[in-house]
């Protein structure tokens, strides 16, 4: 339990290091994650109750709020992120009511059955072990109403592989699943684990929304294009890979992340 403690306060810190590093700060590639929030706002509607699990600056939530008149709250465990969210509350205009509190999500401190949708972006990719994981699936179901949807969108060992294949085809490196000081805690899901333990909590699985268009742009023709120089996030490129994913999302199921829909 010490140690668990110990890699959650190390977790924290680095997304405490990142707070002030604009509206971005816990996703450097930002046109991935308006790709992200768009497919997102796609499963939304007007007149629903929405969480967000860790939400971190609340730049995701904000965003969605901005596009439906909904009642959202944005929920992270690191209180300098809520402190930020609803700074940044001051700067999006919103059709929907939006709150931000701090929170843990394998221990949701709210009523239970209260939500339509809840929503994760790269939260329970954090949490040291899949019984972790596990323990915030079933919290997520707890305030979920019946019938109500998660959108879980984390990371996928299998679509993360798919793209290492493909980047190796052209002889680039491939994409670690951690790297030492970025996101060394990392734990991304294997998908047949993933599936098989949802079974058990939700009573559907609507669909598997993925990304494979803008990671085959971005992470495999943009380093080709710009070899032996590095990629950098705001190439033209990555708008354009981005405007391209919001019509035509998937390509060879590659990617390192995904959108799993569940169904109470």
């Amino acid at each position: 339990m010490a140690q668990q403690d110990d890699k959650k306060s190390e977790i924290m810190g680095y997304y405490r290091e990142r707070v002030d590093n604009g509206k971005y700060c816990t996703s450097p590639d930002f046109n991935l994650r308006e790709v992200e929030i768009e497919h997102l706002s796609k499963r939304l509607k007007d007149g629903i109750k929405v969480l967000d699990v860790g939400c971190g600056n609340g730049y995701s939530t904000l965003s969605l709020a901005s596009k439906h008149q909904s009642d959202f709250t944005g929920m992270d465990f690191v209180p300098e992120m809520i402190t930020a969210a609803k700074e940044l509350r001051k700067e999006i205009p919103t059709k929907g009511r939006v709150e931000f509190q701090v929170g843990d999500v394998t221990n949701i401190q709210l009523p239970e059955e209260t939500f339509d949708v809840v929503i994760s972006e790269r939260c329970l990719l954090n949490l040291i072990d899949r019984q972790q994981q596990w323990q915030a699936m079933r919290q997520i179901a707890g305030v979920l109403k019946p019938g109500g949807l998660y959108l879980m969108l984390e990371g996928t060992l299998q679509g993360l592989q798919k793209l290492n294949a493909v980047r190796q085809q052209f002889g680039l490196d491939s994409i670690p699943e951690a790297a030492q000081g970025y996101n060394w805690f990392s734990n991304k899901f294997d998908e047949e684990e993933l599936l098989a333990e949802a079974s058990t909590i939700y009573s559907e699985h609507v669909e598997t929304q993925r990304f494979g268009m803008y990671f085959f742009i971005a992470r495999v023709i943009h380093p080709l294009l710009v070899a032996p120089e590095n990629p950098k996030y705001d190439a033209r490129i990555n708008t354009i890979a981005q405007q391209i994913a919001g019509q035509m999302p998937n390509f060879e199921d590659m990617g390192h992340v995904a959108l799993f829909v569940f169904r109470k």
